[in-house]
C-alpha cells in the first residue's frame, strides 16, 4: 500500500487523531527501508495489523 493509498484509507476510516498516529507508526515500521518483505507482503501485513488494532476493545 503506497503512502497516498494509506492516507486515503485513514481518511475513509474516520478515526480519532490518536488512532491515526498509531496507524502511521505501524505503517512506518512495516515500510522501513531495506525490509526483506515484498510490496504485497507489506500491504497484507499492514492490513492484518490494522484490523487487529481496530477490533481491539479498550479495557475499562
Amino acid at each position: 500500500m503506497t503512502r497516498k493509498e494509506f492516507e486515503a484509507y485513514i481518511h475513509d476510516q474516520k478515526i480519532s487523531i490518536e488512532l491515526q498516529e498509531e496507524y502511521w507508526r505501524l505503517y512506518d515500521k512495516i515500510n522501513e527501508p531495506r525490509t526483506p518483505l515484498s510490496f504485497s507482503q507489506r500491504a497484507n501485513f499492514l492490513l492484518t495489523e490494522l484490523r487487529k488494532m481496530k477490533n481491539k476493545k479498550p479495557l475499562n
